[in-house]
Protein backbone atom coordinates (compact mmCIF):
# COMPACT_ATOMS: atom_id res chain seq x y z
CA UNK A 1 0.00 0.00 0.00
CA UNK A 2 1.34 3.45 -0.90
CA UNK A 3 2.20 5.90 1.85
CA UNK A 4 -0.36 8.40 3.12
CA UNK A 5 -1.01 10.80 5.97
CA UNK A 6 -1.67 7.78 8.19
CA UNK A 7 0.97 5.33 6.89
CA UNK A 8 4.54 6.48 6.32
CA UNK A 9 8.22 5.54 6.64
CA UNK A 10 10.43 7.21 9.24
CA UNK A 11 14.17 7.60 9.64
CA UNK A 12 16.11 7.95 12.88
CA UNK A 13 16.19 11.73 12.36
CA UNK A 14 12.41 11.88 11.97
CA UNK A 15 11.54 9.43 14.73
CA UNK A 16 11.23 11.95 17.57
CA UNK A 17 8.91 14.30 15.69
CA UNK A 18 6.82 11.80 13.73
CA UNK A 19 6.52 9.14 16.43
CA UNK A 20 7.36 10.33 19.93
CA UNK A 21 5.89 13.85 19.71
CA UNK A 22 3.06 12.86 17.37
CA UNK A 23 1.91 10.15 19.78
CA UNK A 24 0.85 12.85 22.26
CA UNK A 25 -1.97 13.65 19.82
CA UNK A 26 -2.64 10.31 18.09
CA UNK A 27 -1.42 6.78 18.93
CA UNK A 28 1.41 5.74 16.62
CA UNK A 29 2.01 2.10 15.66
CA UNK A 30 5.67 1.50 14.73
CA UNK A 31 6.50 -1.44 12.48
CA UNK A 32 10.17 -2.48 12.64
CA UNK A 33 10.82 -4.52 9.50
CA UNK A 34 13.48 -5.65 7.00
CA UNK A 35 13.40 -6.55 3.32
CA UNK A 36 14.73 -10.08 3.97
CA UNK A 37 12.09 -10.84 6.66
CA UNK A 38 9.27 -12.96 5.22
CA UNK A 39 6.77 -12.40 8.07
CA UNK A 40 7.45 -8.65 7.75
CA UNK A 41 6.30 -8.74 4.13
CA UNK A 42 3.07 -10.50 5.21
CA UNK A 43 2.41 -8.17 8.13
CA UNK A 44 3.06 -4.74 6.66
CA UNK A 45 0.19 -4.66 4.11
CA UNK A 46 -2.22 -5.90 6.78
CA UNK A 47 -1.11 -3.22 9.26
CA UNK A 48 -1.39 -0.56 6.57
CA UNK A 49 -4.91 -1.62 5.60
CA UNK A 50 -6.10 -1.71 9.21
CA UNK A 51 -4.68 1.74 9.94
CA UNK A 52 -6.21 3.21 6.78
CA UNK A 53 -9.55 1.63 7.69
CA UNK A 54 -9.44 3.45 11.03
CA UNK A 55 -9.36 6.81 9.28
CA UNK A 56 -6.83 8.65 11.39
CA UNK A 57 -7.53 7.17 14.83
CA UNK A 58 -4.02 5.68 14.73
CA UNK A 59 -0.93 6.18 12.55
CA UNK A 60 1.57 3.62 11.23
CA UNK A 61 5.27 4.50 11.11
CA UNK A 62 7.49 2.01 9.26
CA UNK A 63 11.15 1.66 10.26
CA UNK A 64 13.53 -0.20 7.93
CA UNK A 65 15.90 -1.79 10.44
CA UNK A 66 18.55 -2.42 7.78
CA UNK A 67 18.81 1.31 7.12
CA UNK A 68 18.19 2.29 10.76
CA UNK A 69 20.12 -0.34 12.72
CA UNK A 70 21.23 2.05 15.47
CA UNK A 71 17.65 3.23 16.08
CA UNK A 72 16.40 -0.37 16.28
CA UNK A 73 19.11 -1.18 18.82
CA UNK A 74 18.29 1.90 20.92
CA UNK A 75 14.61 0.97 20.99
CA UNK A 76 15.46 -2.61 21.98
CA UNK A 77 14.27 -4.48 18.89
CA UNK A 78 15.56 -8.05 19.05
CA UNK A 79 13.41 -9.89 16.52
CA UNK A 80 11.48 -9.07 13.37
CA UNK A 81 8.84 -8.07 12.83
CA UNK A 82 8.40 -6.08 16.05
CA UNK A 83 5.43 -3.74 16.32
CA UNK A 84 5.31 -1.13 19.09
CA UNK A 85 2.48 1.17 20.13
CA UNK A 86 3.52 4.69 21.17
CA UNK A 87 1.05 6.74 23.22
CA UNK A 88 1.77 9.95 25.09
CA UNK A 89 5.39 10.05 23.94
CA UNK A 90 6.42 6.55 25.02
CA UNK A 91 6.06 2.89 24.01
CA UNK A 92 3.17 1.33 25.93
CA UNK A 93 2.73 -2.08 24.26
CA UNK A 94 4.24 -4.34 21.59
CA UNK A 95 4.04 -7.67 19.81
CA UNK A 96 6.39 -9.77 17.68
CA UNK A 97 5.58 -11.83 14.62
CA UNK A 98 2.76 -11.75 12.09
CA UNK A 99 -0.46 -11.90 14.10
CA UNK A 100 -3.90 -12.59 12.54
CA UNK A 101 -5.97 -9.54 11.63
CA UNK A 102 -8.42 -9.96 14.52
CA UNK A 103 -5.65 -9.97 17.13
CA UNK A 104 -4.01 -6.93 15.55
CA UNK A 105 -7.28 -5.01 15.66
CA UNK A 106 -7.74 -5.97 19.32
CA UNK A 107 -4.18 -4.84 20.07
CA UNK A 108 -4.77 -1.45 18.47
CA UNK A 109 -8.20 -1.00 20.03
CA UNK A 110 -6.70 -1.21 23.54
CA UNK A 111 -4.87 2.05 22.91
CA UNK A 112 -7.20 4.05 20.67
CA UNK A 113 -9.57 6.47 22.35
CA UNK A 114 -13.27 5.91 21.79
CA UNK A 115 -15.55 8.85 21.04
CA UNK A 116 -16.62 8.79 24.69
CA UNK A 117 -13.00 8.90 25.86
CA UNK A 118 -12.33 11.83 23.54
CA UNK A 119 -15.26 13.74 25.04
CA UNK A 120 -14.03 12.96 28.55
CA UNK A 121 -10.50 14.11 27.71
CA UNK A 122 -11.79 17.32 26.16
CA UNK A 123 -13.99 17.92 29.21
CA UNK A 124 -10.96 17.47 31.50
CA UNK A 125 -8.94 19.93 29.44
CA UNK A 126 -11.58 22.66 29.34
CA UNK A 127 -12.36 22.16 33.04
CA UNK A 128 -8.67 22.68 33.84
CA UNK A 129 -8.86 25.90 31.83
CA UNK A 130 -11.83 27.06 33.90
CA UNK A 131 -14.55 26.49 31.30
CA UNK A 132 -16.88 24.64 33.69
CA UNK A 133 -20.09 24.97 31.65
CA UNK A 134 -18.36 23.69 28.53
CA UNK A 135 -16.96 20.73 30.47
CA UNK A 136 -20.44 19.97 31.81
CA UNK A 137 -21.94 20.10 28.31
CA UNK A 138 -19.28 17.69 26.98
CA UNK A 139 -19.89 15.21 29.80
CA UNK A 140 -23.66 15.40 29.34
CA UNK A 141 -23.15 14.71 25.64
CA UNK A 142 -21.05 11.65 26.52
CA UNK A 143 -23.69 10.55 29.02
CA UNK A 144 -26.40 10.78 26.36
CA UNK A 145 -24.35 8.57 24.04
CA UNK A 146 -23.59 5.99 26.77
CA UNK A 147 -25.90 6.49 29.76
CA UNK A 148 -24.36 3.60 31.68
CA UNK A 149 -20.70 4.59 31.25
CA UNK A 150 -19.35 4.62 34.81
CA UNK A 151 -16.31 6.76 33.96
CA UNK A 152 -18.55 9.49 32.51
CA UNK A 153 -20.86 9.34 35.53
CA UNK A 154 -17.88 9.66 37.86
CA UNK A 155 -16.60 12.67 35.95
CA UNK A 156 -20.05 14.25 36.15
CA UNK A 157 -20.38 13.59 39.87
CA UNK A 158 -16.92 15.01 40.52
CA UNK A 159 -17.61 18.17 38.52
CA UNK A 160 -21.06 18.68 40.04
CA UNK A 161 -19.64 18.24 43.55
CA UNK A 162 -16.87 20.72 42.78
CA UNK A 163 -19.58 23.22 41.87
CA UNK A 164 -21.20 22.70 45.27
CA UNK A 165 -24.21 20.55 44.39
CA UNK A 166 -23.34 17.73 46.76
CA UNK A 167 -26.81 16.20 46.80
CA UNK A 168 -26.96 15.70 43.02
CA UNK A 169 -23.41 14.36 42.95
CA UNK A 170 -24.28 11.91 45.73
CA UNK A 171 -27.39 10.75 43.86
CA UNK A 172 -25.29 9.94 40.79
CA UNK A 173 -22.89 7.86 42.89
CA UNK A 174 -25.69 6.09 44.74
CA UNK A 175 -27.25 5.03 41.41
CA UNK A 176 -24.06 3.33 40.17
CA UNK A 177 -24.11 -0.48 39.71
CA UNK A 178 -23.04 -2.49 42.75
CA UNK A 179 -19.71 -3.56 41.23
CA UNK A 180 -18.83 0.06 40.43
CA UNK A 181 -19.82 1.25 43.91
CA UNK A 182 -17.06 -0.92 45.40
CA UNK A 183 -14.32 0.75 43.34
CA UNK A 184 -11.67 2.72 45.23
CA UNK A 185 -12.19 5.89 43.18
CA UNK A 186 -15.95 5.81 43.82
CA UNK A 187 -15.46 5.38 47.56
CA UNK A 188 -12.86 8.16 47.54
CA UNK A 189 -15.23 10.55 45.78
CA UNK A 190 -18.01 9.67 48.21
CA UNK A 191 -15.66 10.40 51.10
CA UNK A 192 -14.71 13.77 49.62
CA UNK A 193 -18.36 14.70 49.04
CA UNK A 194 -19.31 13.71 52.57
CA UNK A 195 -16.55 15.84 54.04
CA UNK A 196 -17.34 18.74 51.72
CA UNK A 197 -20.97 18.65 52.85
CA UNK A 198 -19.89 18.99 56.47
CA UNK A 199 -17.20 21.56 55.74
CA UNK A 200 -19.52 23.90 53.88
CA UNK A 201 -22.03 23.96 56.70
CA UNK A 202 -21.60 25.20 60.24
CA UNK A 203 -19.54 27.97 61.86
CA UNK A 204 -16.10 29.19 60.68
CA UNK A 205 -12.95 27.38 61.77
CA UNK A 206 -11.90 29.91 64.44
CA UNK A 207 -15.25 29.63 66.17
CA UNK A 208 -15.08 25.83 66.10
CA UNK A 209 -11.60 25.85 67.66
CA UNK A 210 -12.81 28.20 70.40
CA UNK A 211 -15.70 25.87 71.15
CA UNK A 212 -13.39 22.85 71.39
CA UNK A 213 -10.99 24.74 73.65
CA UNK A 214 -13.89 25.63 75.94
CA UNK A 215 -15.33 22.11 75.83
CA UNK A 216 -13.15 19.25 74.50
CA UNK A 217 -16.27 17.07 74.40
CA UNK A 218 -18.07 19.33 71.89
CA UNK A 219 -18.40 16.59 69.29
CA UNK A 220 -20.40 18.69 66.87
CA UNK A 221 -17.58 21.26 66.70
CA UNK A 222 -14.91 18.56 66.30
CA UNK A 223 -16.80 16.88 63.47
CA UNK A 224 -17.28 20.15 61.59
CA UNK A 225 -13.65 21.16 62.15
CA UNK A 226 -12.35 17.77 60.97
CA UNK A 227 -14.34 18.11 57.74
CA UNK A 228 -12.98 21.61 57.10
CA UNK A 229 -9.42 20.43 57.75
CA UNK A 230 -9.82 17.45 55.43
CA UNK A 231 -11.22 19.65 52.68
CA UNK A 232 -8.10 21.83 52.70
CA UNK A 233 -5.90 18.70 52.83
CA UNK A 234 -4.76 19.04 56.43
CA UNK A 235 -5.29 15.30 56.76
CA UNK A 236 -3.19 14.73 59.87
CA UNK A 237 -5.09 17.20 62.05
CA UNK A 238 -8.39 16.06 60.57
CA UNK A 239 -7.60 12.48 61.57
CA UNK A 240 -6.58 13.67 65.02
CA UNK A 241 -9.96 15.39 65.45
CA UNK A 242 -11.81 12.23 64.40
CA UNK A 243 -9.62 10.21 66.77
CA UNK A 244 -10.47 12.56 69.64
CA UNK A 245 -14.15 12.06 68.83
CA UNK A 246 -13.70 8.31 69.17
CA UNK A 247 -11.78 8.84 72.38
CA UNK A 248 -14.43 11.06 73.98
CA UNK A 249 -17.77 9.77 72.66
CA UNK A 250 -18.23 6.70 70.46
CA UNK A 251 -22.00 7.12 70.60
CA UNK A 252 -22.06 10.58 69.00
CA UNK A 253 -23.78 10.60 65.59
CA UNK A 254 -23.49 6.84 65.09
CA UNK A 255 -19.73 6.75 65.86
CA UNK A 256 -18.99 9.69 63.54
CA UNK A 257 -15.34 9.78 64.60
CA UNK A 258 -14.72 6.24 63.39
CA UNK A 259 -16.68 6.82 60.18
CA UNK A 260 -14.74 10.01 59.51
CA UNK A 261 -11.42 8.22 59.96
CA UNK A 262 -12.48 5.46 57.58
CA UNK A 263 -13.53 8.02 54.98
CA UNK A 264 -10.10 9.64 55.19
CA UNK A 265 -8.40 6.26 54.95
CA UNK A 266 -10.31 5.73 51.70
CA UNK A 267 -9.17 9.14 50.48
CA UNK A 268 -5.50 8.66 51.37
CA UNK A 269 -5.16 5.01 50.40
CA UNK A 270 -4.27 1.98 52.50
CA UNK A 271 -0.49 2.44 52.25
CA UNK A 272 -0.34 6.13 53.16
CA UNK A 273 1.73 6.68 56.35
CA UNK A 274 -1.12 8.60 58.01
CA UNK A 275 -3.57 5.80 57.24
CA UNK A 276 -1.28 3.22 58.79
CA UNK A 277 -0.55 5.32 61.88
CA UNK A 278 -4.12 6.31 62.62
CA UNK A 279 -5.49 2.88 61.78
CA UNK A 280 -3.27 1.48 64.54
CA UNK A 281 -4.57 4.15 66.94
CA UNK A 282 -8.16 3.40 65.95
CA UNK A 283 -7.70 -0.34 66.43
CA UNK A 284 -6.17 0.39 69.84
CA UNK A 285 -9.44 2.00 70.90
CA UNK A 286 -11.59 -0.69 69.33
CA UNK A 287 -9.68 -3.58 70.87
Amino acid sequence: MSESAHVFSVTAQEFHDKVVEASHETPVLVDFWAEWCGPCQQLMPLLSQIVEDMGGQVKLAKVDTEAEQELAQQIGVRSLPTVMMFVGGRPVDQFQGALPEGQIREFIARHVLSEIDKLRREAQQVRAAGAIEQAMDLLKQANQQEPGNVEVLLDLADLIAAEGDFDQAWQILEALPMDAAARDDVRELKARIGMARSAHSGPPEDELRSRIEADPKDMEAREALAAKLALRNDHEEALEQYYQMMLHDRSYNDDAGRRGMIDLFELLGAEHPLTRRFRRKMFGLLH
